[in-house]
């Protein structure tokens, strides 16, 4: 199994299924339908290129599929992002 695209002129269109690698269930690799190019070219990319170029397709996918097993880090990315939030709106409120 590939993975990881050469980046050079590919852009993601959308993220069609995942699932653990190598039977880790906390890291997972997602197959990408690339924008342009036909779907015998999809490939499949790791957590973190897929974060690092497509936060949002990334958020979308796991939106749209509730049920899906997620990658750990992307559960533990989430917790620390509400963390943020919450203790900037605190800090507003202060001021």
């Amino acid at each position: 199994m590939e993975i990881e695209a050469n980046d050079e002129g590919w852009t993601m269109e959308s993220i069609i299924t995942s699932g653990p690698l190598n039977n880790n269930a906390t890291k997972h690799v997602y197959l990408v339908k690339w924008e342009g190019y036909s779907h015998e070219e999809k490939t499949w990319e790791t957590y973190k290129h897929v974060l690092e170029n497509a936060k949002k397709l990334l958020e979308d996918y796991y939106e749209k599929n509730k049920n899906m097993e997620k990658d750990k880090r992307f559960e533990e990315r989430k917790s620390w992002e509400k963390t943020q939030i919450a203790k900037t709106r605190k800090c507003k409120k202060k001021n």
